[in-house]
């Protein structure tokens, strides 16, 4: 009887170990208060940190690594380290900082092992090896990228891809006919980043390499509510710049001789390397929303990154919409990266300007938007200024104001700006200020 006992515990034993060997569980581990719960291709994590609304975790094996802005109003974070092409147990190293760059935790945990079979379709056709790869196509779609190659003779390639986001570099193996065809995630890759794709063979040289634009999901307008508290006030968003650039020379304000000269450029991310056109249609098409379901009528000078708007044509498509406000929304930098701050600038002298307001009036107009955002995003640097710098405004034949939502060349102003919970706090702050301007001004 203990012999047959023995037989049963050993089998038993036995078939435990395949179905561990079999089916990867998840395994858990805590280090320096960084709760992680490991996956095979992947991590989650969380923490706590009650002092912080917002953080920046970056997090990297040796062959994934990936950046993310965490918003948690209560202190309690979590997230996800997405590891494709991570495979066996490494070390992976997760890193929280302050968005000032001050490193505030830190963790190195092991990562599972994928024990899903995997090599190139059996029985391939042995062929000649081909130095290049072929039909090549390559897309963005909504969150990664979509491949189709084929690589004739090699039974695996490389794929490596990229943003200034994350790296991914993830062995394929054939299909049949030594096609490739697939898709891969990129979580933390911004809308409009550049993504930089390369195809390697098993040795490291190159088969094809190709730079290309992610995904653009464009937000779509909701539908304008019948009631609210701005029925009957028309706005008009003018998100600045555009994807290219076109110089122009045009009157500087109303009956001036002064000529204003495009300046080419914009602010770009310091951390990011995002740039100042996307970021701001982001806000511009949430903050169009946010207004239609104030009851609010919209006007947009721009929706898309491509549709160039002239200097005067920002100014005269809110004068033909007969608008009451125009937000010109743009992003900020200095050479110095520790300067930080929302501005507000409003025209001072020009005659459309004078129409519409004094000088004492424009500036409590602008300085009531200016304490609507500071107070929406907690920011106490920035200042409303009245000058006859910005054509836009000056050709504006109601109340016009230039919004410098902060400075891309600040580490932390850039990761909050592009942040979808903090683009909404600056949408909160400037329907507050459209609300409480329009209150000022009376009805029309």
């Amino acid at each position: 009887m203990d012999g047959k006992w023995g037989l049963l515990v050993k089998r038993i034993c036995c078939l435990l170990l395949c179905l561990l060997l079999c089916c990867p569980l998840a395994s858990f581990a805590e280090e320096d208060g960084i709760r992680v719960e490991i996956r095979p291709h992947q991590a989650d994590f969380a923490f706590d940190l009650p002092d912080y609304e917002f953080v920046y975790v970056n997090y990297d094996t040796r062959t994934d690594s990936g950046k993310m802005v965490l918003y948690a109003p209560d202190g309690h974070f979590a997230g996800s380290c997405a590891l494709p092409a991570t495979d066996g147990a490494v070390n992976l190293g997760i890193n929280v900082y302050a968005l000032n760059g001050k490193q505030i935790m830190r963790s190195t945990v092991t990562t599972a092992a994928d024990m899903t079979s995997k090599g190139p379709v059996a029985g391939l056709e042995q062929v000649k090896v081909t130095n290049t790869a072929r039909d090549v196509m390559i897309l963005p779609i909504k969150g990664g990228l979509y491949y189709s190659f084929t690589a004739p003779g090699r039974d695996s390639v490389v794929l490596k891809y990229r943003s200034p986001q994350e790296s991914h570099s993830l062995t394929l193996y054939a299909g049949e006919d030594y096609k490739y065809q697939g898709s891969v995630d990129m979580p933390y890759t911004y809308d409009d980043d550049k993504v930089t794709v390369a195809v390697l063979s098993s040795t490291g040289s190159e088969l094809y390499s190709e730079i290309l634009t992610a995904y653009v999901d464009t937000l779509r307008a909701i539908p304008q509510a019948e009631e609210g508290r701005l029925k009957g006030v028309t706005v008009c968003i003018d998100p600045g710049h555009q994807r290219t650039t076109k110089v122009e020379t045009v009157p500087a304000a109303p009956n001036s001789i002064e000529m204003k000269t495009t300046v080419v450029g914009m602010a770009q991310g310091v951390e990011t390397k995002r740039r100042e056109s996307i970021v701001v249609l982001e806000i511009g098409l949430l903050l169009r929303n946010a207004l239609l379901a104030e009851g609010a009528t919209v006007v947009m000078t721009r929706t898309e990154q491509d549709t160039f708007v002239g200097m005067l044509e920002r100014a005269d498509i809110p004068n033909e919409a007969g608008a009451d406000f125009v937000l010109r929304l743009h992003c900020n930098s200095r050479t110095s990266g520790s300067i930080q701050g929302i501005e507000v600038y409003c025209p001072l002298s020009s005659s459309y300007a004078a129409a519409v307001a004094d000088e004492a009036a424009y500036r409590k107009l602008g300085e009531t938007l200016l304490f609507c955002l500071k107070a929406a995003t907690r920011t106490d640097k920035g200042e409303c200024t009245l000058n006859n710098t910005y054509v836009g405004n000056n050709w504006s034949k109601m109340p016009s104001f230039l919004v410098e939502m902060g400075y891309m060349t600040n580490w932390e102003e850039d990761l909050k700006l592009s942040s979808s919970a903090y683009q909404q706090k600056l949408v909160h702050g400037m329907v507050e200020g459209i609300v409480t301007m329009a209150k000022m001004r009376g009805p029309k």
